[in-house]
């Protein structure tokens, strides 16, 4: 069965720890950070101090999900902290370069397509990662509503990474929600990212409920 992520994006800001407390005690076991350096994508968020913080206090996976346009800048802090480090396919950069450079400094490389990158584009890369992040919604802000054309991606990296005998994890972010999750999970990822599904409202509840419905539904 796929593993929730929760994306603290969607988190109160002024209770930060109280939130990812809460939900970490409630069997989250993977922390999503959206880092967004307001050019690749039009927003600004946490930064590395911020991802410090959460490796010393909590006892979780953390991701990384760099939408910056230069990840260069920031491998080797990020690296520090984070299980996965993962970068766009669509960010200008030499691919294959910065993903070695995550791996030789201990980090598990990702690489993320925006939902209209087919996979073809990525498929070079696979054999170099250990993570893909198929995007349903358009990089940048949190409450988009989930473009479902883009999470059949994962049931065709699921038959790739089969056929070329690769052991690369697949996860899927953007717009899941209660009405949504169990239908993303029947298609077979192996993480799930939630923002406002998670954090709005109840969070103990909400993952209580999002968990139930994978579990349901998911094909393990």
């Amino acid at each position: 069965m796929a593993e929730l992520s929760a994306s603290i994006l969607s988190a109160d800001l002024l209770n930060l720890e109280r939130d990812i407390s809460t939900a970490v005690n409630s069997g989250i076991k993977w922390i999503h950070l959206d880092i967004m350096d307001g050019h690749f994508v039009p927003n600004l968020t946490m930064g590395i101090p911020f991802g410090k913080a959460i490796k010393r206090k909590f006892d979780v996976n953390i991701e990384s999900h760099m939408m910056v346009s230069n990840p260069d800048m920031y491998l080797e802090e990020y690296c520090s902290f984070s299980s996965v480090m993962t970068i766009h396919y669509e960010s200008p950069v030499q691919t294959s370069r910065v993903l070695e450079s995550i791996k030789n400094r201990g980090s598990s490389p990702g690489i993320a397509v925006n939902p209209k990158t087919p996979v073809s584009k990525i498929e070079g890369f696979l054999p170099l990662v250990k993570y893909v992040l198929v995007m349903t919604v358009e990089p940048g802000f949190t409450g988009q509503k989930m473009i479902e054309e883009a999470t059949q991606k994962i049931p065709i990296l699921r038959e790739y990474r089969e056929r070329e005998k690769l052991n690369f994890m697949i996860g899927v972010d953007g717009g899941i929600n209660r009405e949504n999750i169990s239908k993303i999970a029947a298609l077979g990822p192996d993480i799930i990212v939630s923002a406002s599904a998670i954090f709005s409202g109840n969070i103990v509840e909400n993952i209580k409920f999002l968990k139930s419905s994978m579990k349901e539904n998911g094909n393990g």
